[in-house]
């Protein structure tokens, strides 16, 4: 082609309206990214950006985001092709007048973008297209918008390498952009986007099996893809690296015990279904495990079963725990109140055969002991049920507190605690306590002259 003479312009325009007329149409609900080329003062207006709009719409008042410096901008007015707008949509050239922004605050390569909707990041993993990715020089620059940031070259396979970029950019998996050598003046390729938030290559053989991971990625946004690959994540981080959450199809089967693709699990966390699964079964085992190691103790804590599953926030472990068990006070442990170890089990059944016609007398300190019931065992048959704690070693059978009510609603009302101490058959040590329990509950009232009544 030349520009002197016009010879080949013509080839050049049809071959220019052939790219054009294959191009996807502009999704005007898309977030705004928009480059800046051009940022300049205007005498009246003040600062005024002009860059393509490639995604989405802006309006007059619209707030937006500068990259790189989470600061709010706000738009004051909008020009396109010579006229003010109160409204711009993809595709188009805009001029941009900020409200109160300083020019020297953004220039050539800088964005303004939709708040929160983007993942800025200075480490990608990309596809080559151009020279072969072994004989890339160490250092290149990424042309991406009107970007030109330096990067370090990292070969991972034939075609794939993770760029580490001087600043973080705000990048989108599917993003195209161009690698030049500035030395030779030479494009090396061009590059699309795999992967923006890629993970560390500190073992030995990470690269060569990060590389086969890439090999089956194409650079289009795949949420069940990306479920598979990172197992766990938020919903808004998978939306700020340019994969739709919402708009991409449900898993066409959700599994049972799982959820489909774009149910959240807990939060916002969303889970693949298969890893989802395998979690719970490990919740499982690392609970019977924990019960079997310590009997005594009323569950795993949930932290602890947070660090044994690697997850990284506790609501999914409160998301994983299905029947027979049971979330209480902070631990995790089995909802049946038949789960005391065999040793208290028969110490409760002793205490009951020895108590089961004075329901009202507890063992004394002793006789607990030698029945095998220290704190700890008694703590784990009161979690259970299977016995009633008043104070520190006085403990009842679990029904004495309805029998107690019997008794004492047989008794002249008001009654005193030597009168309700002589209809129980117990002591001044067990009786005290228990009417204190029967206040607290509701079942007997405490009257100024210590006297009590039961409560019908």
């Amino acid at each position: 082609v030349s520009g002197l003479t016009g010879a080949g312009l013509p080839e050049l325009r049809a071959a220019l309206d052939r790219l054009a007329a294959q191009l996807p149409a502009p999704t005007l609900d898309d977030p705004v990214r928009l480059w800046v080329d051009r940022s300049f003062t205007v005498r009246g207006s003040g600062t005024v950006v002009t860059g393509t709009l490639g995604a989405g719409r802006l309006r007059v008042g619209d707030e937006l985001e500068l990259a790189g410096a989470d600061e709010p901008v706000r738009v004051r007015g909008l020009h396109s092709l010579g006229e003010a707008r109160a409204e711009a949509a993809a595709v188009a050239r805009v001029a941009v007048n900020l409200r109160g922004t300083p020019r020297d605050r953004l220039g050539r390569g800088d964005a303004l973008l939709t708040p929160g909707r983007f993942h800025h990041t200075d480490l990608v993993d990309v596809r080559l297209a151009g020279d072969p990715a072994a004989d890339l020089p160490a250092t290149l620059t990424l042309h991406v918008g009107s970007a030109a940031v330096p990067v370090r070259v990292r070969p991972l396979g034939p075609d794939t390498v993770r760029l580490r970029l001087a600043r973080p950019l705000p990048l989108l998996v599917g993003d195209r952009a161009l690698l030049r050598d500035p030395g030779r003046h030479h494009v090396s390729g061009g590059v699309r986007v795999l992967d923006v938030a890629p993970p560390p290559l500190a073992r030995r053989g990470a690269a060569a099996a990060r590389a086969q991971v890439l090999a089956e990625l194409d650079g289009r946004p795949d949420l069940a893809g990306e479920l598979r690959r990172r197992r766990l994540i938020r919903a808004g981080a998978l939306i700020r690296m340019g994969v739709p959450v919402q708009d991409l199809p449900v898993h066409a089967e959700p599994m049972r015990d799982g959820p489909a693709y774009a149910e959240p699990v807990a939060g916002d966390w969303l889970a693949d279904p298969a890893h989802w699964r395998r979690l719970g079964e490990q919740l499982t085992e690392e609970v019977a495990r924990h019960a079997r190691e310590h009997p005594l103790a009323p569950g795993m804590p949930v932290d602890a079963l947070r660090q044994r599953l690697a997850l990284p926030d506790r609501v999914l472990v409160e998301a994983l725990v299905r029947p027979p068990l049971r979330i209480h006070a902070g631990r995790v442990g089995a909802a049946s109140a038949d789960a005391l170890p065999e040793a208290v089990a028969r110490a409760v059944q002793r205490v009951r055969a020895e108590y089961g016609d004075r329901p009202f007398r507890a063992p004394e300190a002793d006789r607990l002991v030698d029945l095998g019931l220290g704190p700890r065992e008694i703590g784990a048959a009161v979690r259970a049920g299977a016995l009633l704690r008043l104070a520190d070693n006085v403990v009842l059978l679990p029904d004495a507190l309805d029998d107690a009510v019997r008794v004492l609603a047989g008794l002249p009302q008001p009654f005193t605690l030597s009168a309700a101490r002589q209809a129980l058959d117990t002591t001044r040590r067990v009786a005290v306590p228990l009417l204190e329990l029967l206040d607290r509950r509701g079942a007997t009232r405490r009257l100024p002259d210590d006297a009590r009544i039961v409560v019908t």
